[in-house]
């Protein structure tokens, strides 16, 4: 990256001048000598930014604009602004590590290789909102960069619209990454901040959208809502150490092992429930667990279909 530092630099001064310009116009709206200062500015932020993307193109650098929107009357809060930031960073990067290592996580843990190889840089910032350049190195094989990819899922987890989507995403790169959206649109609905992403890649493909904060209200919404639930039925050899009949609730135990609390299924009948301390049963208990993909959390709940006392041995 250090070979477009110069170029970058560049960049990032004339835009800073544009900018100090623009302020200074506010001021003075009608000193034509700020304006010919201003439009000379620009000329010269557009020529750098020209030749930093023709430098990406020839080096495999991908370029990410990323320019915050705030809501008419909301300013940049910098909590709000960094944790865009971080959280933006964070999705990409879980995107990548799930499809650079094929893992489908729970949890959002990102491999310490593919934070290193998705990390962007802050090439330079310009007006216009607040938007920031961010530069990131790709390798390539003769087919294609380990960024394209990823770049293109990270579009297509911005478009969830409903509870099917989500658990689609989660399917195909995790649900780890579901969480990583799920936190960066909260950041972006509460700030009341749209975001404007978009990508010049090093192949000449442009992509980009405005995500409106509205659209990351209804994310939150959408995934806080989903979760998803499997059932599994097991049989342990054990103790039914305690009943209520009328919560209709169990504890067993199974000796130097785990112990199980829950409630009856509704195919065991209460009068077939006795209590014998000491006794051993198999017991049938249906397990079922529920994640919720805006938490990373699982409920999880048992149910005592069957118990069936074993026979003593002599």
């Amino acid at each position: 990256m250090s070979d477009y530092a110069y170029v970058a630099e560049r960049a990032r001064k004339a835009f800073a001048s544009v900018s100090r310009l623009e302020q200074a116009l506010e001021k003075s709206p009608t000193d034509k000598s700020l304006l010919l200062n201003i439009s000379a500015m620009r000329r010269l932020a557009e020529q750098a930014q020209a030749e930093l993307l023709s430098l990406a193109a020839r080096n495999r650098i991908e370029i990410c604009n990323y320019r915050l929107i705030p809501e008419q009357g909301v300013g940049y809060a910098l909590p709000f602004v960094s944790r865009s930031y971080l959280t933006y960073q964070n999705l990409f990067s879980q995107i990548y590590d799930a499809i650079r290592n094929g893992k489908l996580k729970e949890r959002t843990v990102i491999q310490r290789e593919a934070e290193y190889e998705s990390m962007m840089e802050v090439g330079y910032t310009y007006s216009g909102s607040l938007g920031v350049v961010l530069l990131a190195q790709s390798e390539a094989d003769f087919f294609e960069g380990n960024l394209d990819k990823p770049i293109e899922a990270l579009f297509q987890v911005m478009d969830i619209s409903d509870n099917d989507s989500v658990k689609d995403i989660a399917g195909a790169l995790g649900p780890a990454v579901v969480k990583r959206v799920f936190d960066w649109s909260k950041v972006n609905a509460q700030a009341r901040f749209s975001a404007d992403v978009r990508w010049n890649r090093s192949d000449g493909r442009q992509l980009g959208q405005v995500v409106e904060h509205r659209h990351m209200e209804r994310i939150v919404d959408i995934i806080g809502a989903t979760s998803d639930e499997t059932t599994t039925t097991i049989v342990r050899q054990g103790m039914l150490v305690g009943t209520d009949l009328p919560s209709r609730s169990f504890h067993f135990v199974v000796p130097d092992g785990d112990s199980y609390k829950g409630t009856f299924h509704s195919d065991l009948h209460l009068d077939e429930v006795t209590v014998a301390k000491g006794k051993m049963y198999d017991a049938e208990i249906v397990v079922v667990e529920k994640y919720h993909y805006a938490t990373e959390k699982t409920d999880t709940r048992n149910m005592l279909r069957k118990l069936t006392p074993v026979a003593a041995t002599t």
